[in-house]
């Protein structure tokens, strides 16, 4: 498995500092790391899609960082048909962008599921089929482009690994498979080496990331969560990454750093943490 840091584990000093592609993949570099995952919502400043191509190329060779991943950020949870279509549509685009830039791996979201816990099977269905019809067609389209799609369990479509299995295995296609983020599966109430083991057979990318757990007497698994320094919450990083490793998984290890300490602390103690476990299972 190689290490990797995702362009969001910087997202507010790329927004706050106006950071470069460049920029990022120095510091980046500077912490020990070769690998990047750029972010489709972030370089979507630097211009056009054929700008952004052209800029992460000229940055790539540049700098001799490795691509990791190009992620995206999609929600595929639309009533509204045009709309549908059209995010259908700039989705499409993005990985087109994605393919042209060499990524080896595309993130994908399903979307969001407000009131997962109060609404009825038959809706839930319904919506779960319209997320698995858009990755139907983006997924043939990922075979056109010789590119990977990987549907993190993000936002509650899907959440569980059993969700995630369960969408990948109705779509039917190799060009899709799974992010395996090993802290979202705590979201949803699923223990991370549990969500993890579910979905690790499909696992072709993984985010590595920690929450604490917060009472919650509301959820009925008693809890909610908070984003932090990898290696201070709940997730049990080393028996996931161990799962990751008897399941013959051999890729990167994107850090994903979403805590509210400053990521100039937070990204190199995380990054520390993630190296130790790498190095120890």
């Amino acid at each position: 498995m190689k290490l990797s840091v995702c362009h969001y584990s910087f997202h507010r000093r790329w927004e706050e500092e106006k950071w470069t592609l460049e920029r990022l993949c120095e510091e980046v570099k500077s912490l020990g790391v070769n690998s990047v995952d750029f972010h489709a919502r972030l370089v979507s400043r630097l211009g056009t899609p054929d700008d952004i191509v052209q800029e992460i190329k000229t940055t790539i060779s540049k700098t001799g960082i490795d691509l990791s991943g190009f992620s995206l950020s999609t929600n595929f949870n639309i009533e509204n048909s045009e709309e549908y279509q059209d995010m259908i549509k700039d989705t499409i685009v993005w990985m087109q962008v994605a393919a042209e830039v060499g990524a080896p791996v595309s993130r994908v979201f399903g979307g969001s599921l407000r009131n997962r816990l109060n609404i009825d099977e038959k809706t839930k269905r319904d919506i779960f089929q319209r997320v698995i019809d858009a990755l139907g067609i983006l997924s043939k389209e990922a075979e056109k482009l010789g590119l990977i799609l990987a549907l993190e369990n993000h936002g509650g479509l899907p959440c569980t690994g059993e969700e995630q299995v369960e969408m990948i295995e109705e779509v039917g296609s190799k060009y899709l498979m799974a992010t395996v983020d090993i802290g979202n599966y705590l979201q949803c109430g699923q223990e991370a080496v549990d969500g993890v083991r579910i979905a690790s057979k499909y696992c072709a990318y993984v985010h590595a990331k920690d929450f604490k757990k917060k009472p919650d007497s509301s959820i009925p698994w008693g809890w909610n969560v908070s984003p932090c320094i990898v290696g201070e919450g709940d997730v049990d990083v080393a028996g996931c990454l161990s799962v990751l490793k008897e399941a013959a998984y051999d890729g990167y290890i994107a850090l994903e750093y979403e805590g509210l300490e400053d990521e100039k602390i937070g990204v190199p103690k995380s990054l520390e943490y993630v190296k130790s476990v790498m190095d120890r299972i």
